[in-house]
């Protein structure tokens, strides 16, 4: 058996002891540019699996995760997604960044944004590194970490 088929038996089996059975529909997918497994998790409820922020959907990556660790004997990459929640959000964080953007580059000063976890913070990160005329940072400690863009001196 291939290893995308063991990640989609896995996904089933560990939803079902979930309790979500047939409520949910998981796809799986390899992609090699990026050595990740993407689940894509079709459901009529998907809040219940995003939770607040998304906090609920990062528990359950790291959960399915350790269960396809033990299933697969190694550690592998992957992201899971409840009807492409992570997809959205991404476009909504580069929309934030853009307007933001726009703001430090009227003001000629620095804007901190609101407070989010690791991997929303790297995608600001990430989509403004080559940006010409700001810079990024992050400050806080824990759940008050944010994203600072700074204009380039």
């Amino acid at each position: 058996m291939d290893k995308t088929q063991t990640v989609l038996d896995t996904t089933i089996n560990f939803l079902a002891q979930m309790g979500f059975g047939d409520k949910i529909k998981p796809k799986v997918s390899f992609d090699k540019e990026s050595d990740r497994y993407l689940i894509l998790l079709e459901t009529d409820n998907p809040a219940l699996l995003i939770g607040y922020h998304g906090n609920t959907l990062s528990g359950l990556q790291l959960f399915l995760g350790q269960h396809l660790h033990q299933a697969l004997g190694e550690w592998i990459n992957l992201t899971v997604d409840v009807n492409d929640y992570r997809v959205r959000r991404e476009q909504s964080l580069k929309i934030l960044a853009d307007s933001t953007v726009e703001k430090v580059l009227e003001t000629n000063q620095a804007y901190i944004l609101p407070p989010m976890p690791a991997n929303e913070r790297r995608v600001v990160h990430v989509y403004l590194a080559e940006h010409p005329q700001v810079t990024t940072a992050s400050s806080g400690e824990g759940k008050q970490r944010s994203v600072i863009i700074s204009p380039k001196v």
